[in-house]
Formats: structure tokens, sequence, C-alpha cells
């Protein structure tokens, strides 16, 4: 019995915690009480017909289904054309990627129907949790109910439970169909992205083996067994392989045409209507005389970017009008004929190589077509390069070097294909040549875009504006230097595709943003590194642009002060230019915090030696805010007549009468004493003084010296001018001509103008100037000097 007792309060004392923690985590809920039962009941039954009407949404699979039977079709296709190309590892590098387009557009397709299936499933999913949840708050509700003295209307709940038990069983019933199609887009899926793979281990091998023997030598017999009957063969299949141009393309990406057809049409009326103006302008001579070869090029170069995964004949008729439209602009601007042959030249020999590829050709047939292509370059480069030196007395031009320097590479090639390189040698030879013409279509799509630009806001309607009429020369200046960056970024990355470095522009470009380093506990990346430095060039070209429109629109319309102009313009310019160093600092993937320590080094450098620096900063701040002085005042500095022309942050800059511009610090500015004529008002007083013989009629010398003022230009009426007699000088008497003027710029012209009347008047009046007299007493003087000068004076010699 003893033992019976001890083990039973073991038992509760080791039951006792953990009903404590069951019921320290088990949260407590409250239940509403009977008087809610018939509300909620609703609530349940209007909840359980919207969900009725929702249902059929999930289970309209027609659409789906529609597009996965596509999908699976081009599945069909894709695998049994891939099937029919022989071995992947004997493709060429244009079909690889031709192929990979097309699966990753695949891909991309079946990853969309795949997330259509998983986000139905997942709304049914949470639909089911819902009612589920409203299923175990019912029952919870009608246990609470259980006690006595309280009658619970069971059949309430009952009614309740099934009502629930239905949705829950409706929302079952609609998951059923999506989720049986699953299994089919995954698997549909997953043989994408195994022959995606499979071609992705082809391609690398190809860059792999480019600098490694991939084929027997010229010189090896085994070369020449090749040519047999299945060459033939090969090559017929290679043809038949090549992947038409379908509806299902042209009804996707056909608007892409259309609206390359229009813009190429736009630019050339738009050039045939400049050029019916009668306007000679030489830089534009090669596209007036050319509109639709303009109008193709630029149709071509801007809108090709937005296709994907397009057939090979497409991308090679894009080819094609390229290469066309571009060699006759450049025959047009080109007055040397031996440089139009080349660039003729190469875009044959572009366009033909491609075709080649297309159609993958055999490899000992394609690599005897590029040691042809050398053997006939090699001298005719060579040949060029001689006639341009002697031309050039001998000089090496940057196109005789260019020359030579594809001599050289097509004699690599040449070797490296006789060796068995074949890798090597057709990336040399393909990649060289499609350099060439990138760079030929950079320098067009320059001259064309800047031309653009200057003809869009050269137009009289735009300059019209005020604001393109002022700044509208530094914004031509500021677009065409942001298109030629562009332009020249866009073509360096398209070079690492060119030459093999990567498959795709998209996939170079997402490799360099991707690029990423290390430094302390920050790791930026490339793409933060862009994004900040477009943030900060954001805000520096929004600040341009805001203080252009301010000071063009704004101010003149509402009178604002200059000196309150410059003062606003000044500070909203500092103030984007943090709010987008700070913007750009976030991009980067930097703290604020990381500035901490910098913050105290900065402190301390003030302490020490930034002392003068930060005094002329916080002096610009009050001169900014105080405006002791502004911009366009007139100020004397240490005796010199200068106009203020910035104040800057540091620094302000004057600028003398003599045109001479001096940087004064802020903090001389504030610190010392500046006579500024116009801080408040733009008048000055001139104070001229004048004197006349004694004898000369006073009246007669005011009126006149009132006279002269009151018919100055330059003199006010208000205050009026007044002549004033100041004195008895020792050789005249003294007067000032006492004037006003509105404008202190005008004080050393009304002084010269009010002096030369005066002299004038006083002339006609026979009042006299005098000029200083002395009376001279000598006391001792030698008998020699005096005798030399009064010889009549008694004395000796």
């Amino acid at each position: 019995m003893l033992r019976c007792l001890v083990l039973l309060c073991l038992l509760l004392s080791l039951a006792a915690p953990l009903q404590a923690e069951e019921n320290a985590v088990k949260p407590v809920v409250s239940y509403p009480g009977i008087a809610e039962i018939a509300p909620g009941q609703s609530d349940v039954a209007e909840q359980a017909s919207l969900l009725a009407a929702r249902l059929p949404q999930f289970n309209d699979l027609g659409p789906f289904d529609e597009a996965l039977a596509a999908v699976s079709l081009r599945q069909e296709e894709l695998t049994r054309r891939i099937a029919g190309l022989g071995d992947i590892a004997e493709w060429s590098f244009e079909r690889l990627v031709e192929v990979k387009g097309v699966l990753g557009e695949q891909g991309g397709n079946l990853k969309r129907l795949q997330e259509q299936l998983a986000a139905r499933i997942g709304a049914l999913d949470g639909l089911r949790a819902e009612w589920l949840a409203r299923r175990d708050h019912w029952q919870g509700w009608e246990l609470s109910l259980t006690v006595p003295g309280v009658t619970v209307p069971h059949e309430v709940f009952t009614d309740v439970q099934r009502t629930i038990h239905g949705a829950v069983q409706a929302i079952g019933e609609a998951s059923a169909p999506l989720v049986a199609r699953q299994p089919k887009v995954t698997a549909l899926l997953e043989k994408t992205t195994g022959l995606a793979s499979q071609v992705d281990l082809a391609l690398n091998a190809l860059r792999q083996g480019t600098f490694r023997k991939t084929a027997p030598s010229f010189a090896s017999q085994a070369y020449y067994q090749q040519f047999n009957p299945r060459l033939r063969q090969t090559m017929g299949e290679g043809i038949a392989a090549v992947e038409p141009v379908d509806g299902e393309f042209l009804r996707n990406q056909g608007w892409i045409a259309v609206l390359q057809l229009l813009l190429a049409l736009m630019v050339a009326m738009l050039i045939r209507r400049y050029r019916s103006q009668g306007v000679d302008n030489p830089e534009w001579q090669f596209m007036l005389s050319h509109p639709y070869a303009a109008g193709l090029f630029v149709a071509i170069s801007t809108l090709s970017v937005l296709y994907s995964g397009s057939p090979a004949l497409w991308r090679l008729g894009l080819w094609i009008v390229a290469a066309v439209s571009s060699a006759v602009l450049i025959s047009g601007l080109l007055n040397n004929p031996r440089k139009i042959f080349m660039v003729c030249l190469l875009g044959s020999l572009l366009i033909f190589s491609m075709t080649l590829q297309i159609i993958s050709l055999p490899q000992p047939l394609y690599r005897l077509y590029l040691a042809g292509v050398c053997l006939f370059s090699i001298p005719v480069l060579s040949l060029l390069a001689a006639i341009n030196r002697r031309n050039n007395q001998g000089r090496i031009t940057g196109y005789g070097l260019s020359l030579r320097l594809g001599a050289v590479v097509l004699c690599a090639a040449l070797v490296a294909q006789v060796a068995g390189y074949a890798m090597l040698a057709s990336r040399l030879v393909e990649s060289s040549v499609q350099t060439v013409y990138l760079g030929l279509f950079a320098a067009m799509a320059v001259r064309l875009g800047q031309g653009g630009i200057g003809f869009l806001f050269n137009l009289a309607a735009v300059r019209r504006q005020h604001f393109f009429h002022t700044f509208g020369d530094e914004l031509i200046r500021r677009l065409k230097g942001l298109l030629k960056l562009l332009i020249v970024l866009y073509a360096l990355v398209f070079l690492l595709e060119v030459w093999g470095v990567y498959d795709t522009l998209g996939q170079a470009w997402a490799a360099i943003l991707a690029f990423q380093f290390t430094i302390g506990e920050v790791t930026v990346t490339m793409y933060m590194l862009v994004l900040a430095a477009v943030v900060l060039y954001v805000s520096i070209v929004l600040s341009w642009v805001l203080r252009g429109l301010l000071e063009s629109e704004v101010f003149p319309r509402q009178g604002v002060d200059r000196g309150v102009g410059d003062s606003i313009k000044t500070l909203l310019h500092y103030f984007l230019i943090f709010v987008g160093l700070l913007l750009a600092i976030g991009a980067a993937g930097v703290e604020l915090k990381h500035f901490a320590v910098l913050a105290g080094a900065f402190g301390i450098g003030i302490g020490f030696g930034l002392q003068n620096i930060v005094n002329n900063f916080v002096s610009g701040l009050i001169l900014l805010f105080e405006r002791p002085v502004k911009v366009g005042d007139v100020v004397v500095l240490s005796g010199q007549w200068a106009h203020v022309r910035k104040i800057g942050l540091r620094s302000t800059v004057v600028e003398t009468f003599d045109r001479a511009e001096i940087i004064v610090p802020n903090s001389q500015l504030i610190s010392e004493q500046v006579t500024n004529w116009t801080l408040s008002s733009n008048m000055a007083r001139l104070v001229f003084p004048v004197g006349v013989a004694y004898g000369s009629n006073v009246a007669e010398v005011l009126r006149i010296m009132l006279e002269v003022a009151e018919a100055n230009e330059m003199v006010i009426s208000h205050p009026a001018p007044s002549p004033v007699f100041t004195g008895f000088g020792e050789s005249s008497l003294d007067f000032e001509l006492r004037v006003w003027l509105d404008n202190p710029n005008n004080l050393i012209a009304a002084r010269s103008d009010l002096g030369m009347e005066i002299d004038q008047r006083f002339r006609e009046g026979g009042i006299e100037i005098p000029f200083p007299q002395r009376d001279l007493h000598l006391r001792s003087v030698d008998p020699l000097v005096a005798r030399t000068l009064r010889p009549d004076a008694p004395g000796p010699l």
C-alpha cells in the first residue's frame, strides 16, 4: 500500500509541470455566447455561398489546358528537332546558341504555367485552412456552452458543421484537377532543363576547346578522309534542320517587326522633309543622301534588342538589313574608295559566314572556307596598308595600323587552321570581322544619334521655349555625351558575346552586374555601383534642370530678386546633391553607421588642419542665408571695384572692371570690411569736385554745374543734383557737384561725362579753372648765379 502511494505521488509530481507548461503555452480562447449563434450561422451560410460562386474560377482550366497543350506540342517538336540534328557535342556554336535560346523560352513558358498552378493551389489551400479554422472554432464554441443550466441548440451546430464540411470537400474537389496537372508540367520542365544542360555542356566544351587541337591538320590524311559521301548527306541534313520562321514567332513577336518598319519610315520621312527645306549640313550629308538606309539602320539598331529566342533565319535577315544599310551610309560618309571596298567586303564576309554557320556547314568544308578567306584577305590587307602608307608619305595612320593588325590576325588564324586548331581559327576570323563591324555600327549610331539630338533641339518650335533658348546648347552637349557613353558601353559589353565569353548579351550584362567584391564587412556588387552612379548622375542632372527652369521660367515671372534666386538655386543644388549622395551610398549597400569612424576622423581633421576650410564653408552658408553680398552686387575689396559673379560654399568669385576674376575666401567677406554699393539699393552718389579762379562769378558757376547735371542721362532727378560752394582754396574757389545715379556701374562713365561737359561750359562762359600757384623767395644765392639771372645787378662778376 505504501509503495502504491509513493508511486502515485511520483506520477502526480511529473504530471504537474507538464500540465503547467501546457496551460502556459495554450492560449485562452473566449467564445461568443448563445446570442451570437444565429448571426454566426448566417455568416457561415453567406461565406459558403461566396465560396460556391468563387470556386468555378479555379475550375476554369480551359485557357490553361490550351496553353499546356501548345507547350507540350512545342516540346515534342523541339525534342524531335534536336534528335534529328545528331549529337549535340558536334553542333556549331551558332546552332548551340540558337537552340539554347529556344529552350530558354520554352522553359520560361513552362515556369509561368507552373507558377499559375502553384498560385491557384496556394489560394485553395488558404481557403481550406480558413474553413478548417472555422470548423475548430464552432467545435470549441459548442463545448464552451456545455455547462449546467444552458440549453445548447446542437442542431444548429450540426447544421453549421455540415456546411463547413461541404465547403472543405468542395475545395478539395477544386484542388484535385490542379494537383493532377502539376506532374505533367514538372516533367516537361525537367525535360527542357535537361536538354538545356546538355547544350550548356556542349557550349562549355567548345569554349574550353578554343586553345586545343580539335581537328586533324591539313597535312594529315585523316582530314582528307572526311570528304566522303557522308559529308554531302551531313550538309543536306544541316540545311534541312534550319528552323523556319513559323507563325507562332510572328504572332508573338511580329509586332516588333511592324514597329521597326514604322520607325524606319518615320525616320526616312523626317530626313526627306529636312532635306526638302534646303538645309546644307555637311555632317548630315551622308544621311540626307540615303534617308531610307538611315531609317532602316536606326530601326534595326534600336529595336532588335526586343526580340527573344528569334529563329536563326530571322536573325540573319536582321543582320543583312543592318549590314546593307550601314554599308550604304558609310559609303556616303567616306570619300576613299578603298575604305568603301573594305566595308562592303567585311559586310559580305560577315553575312556569308553567318549563313554557313546557320546551315551548320560540315567542319571540313567550313575549315576550308576560312582558310580560303585568310589566303585571299592577307595579301589584300597588306596591299591596302602599303598604299595607305605611300599616300601618307610613309606615316602609319590608324587605318593603316588596323589593316596590318587584321593581316596579322588572319595569318595567326591560317596557321591555327592548318595545324588543326579549328576552334581558335574560327574564333579569330569570325570575331575579328564582327568586332570591326560592331565598331562601325557604334560609330554610325553615335553620329546618327547626336545628329538627331541636335536636329530635335534646334527646331524653331523647341527653341522658342525660353528654357531651351537659354540652356539648349548645354542640354544638347550633355545628351550627346550621355548617348555616346551608353553606345560605347553597349558595344563593349557586346564584345563579350562576339568573342564567345558569354552566349548572349543578356547573360553578359547579368554576369557583369553580379560581379562583387568585399570591403571589410561590406559586400559590394557591380549592380550596386551602377545603381549608385545612376542615382548620383540623375541627382546632378535633376539639379541642373530644376535650376534652369527656375532661372528661365519661374523667377522672371514672379519678379524674384537675382540675389534671392541665386541663393535658392545654390541651396537647391547642394540639397539635391546631398540627397543623391545619400541615396547612392544606400544603393551601394553601405550603411551610414560605417561612416562613424570617418566622421570622427573628420572632426579630428577639423581640429588640426581644416579650420580654414570649415570656416569658409560656414561663411558660405552665412552668405547664402544672410545675404550681405549677392551675385551681381558691385563691391569694393581692398580698393578693387568688382562684380560678384558666383558664391560657392568655400569661396566667392568676383570680377573686376578689368575683367580679371578674383577668388575670395568666404571668411574674408564675413570677417573683413566690404563696401557693397548695391546691398539694399542700386542708387549711388557721385561727388565731383571743381575749382575755379578767384574773381569768378560764383552764382554762374553753380548754375552751370546744375544745368550740366540735369542734362546728363545717367543722373536721376530724385534726389535732385546739388552743386555746393565748399570754400576758398589755396589757388581756387572750391565747389562740389553732388549727383545720384541709378546704377553704380555708371560711376566712372558719369564722372567722365560730367567733367567734359563742365570744362566745355566753363570755356564758353569764360570761367577759368586755375592751376596751383606758388611765390618763391630766395635769401641766399651764389653771386655767379645772381649775375647770370640779372646781368644789370651791381657787384663783381
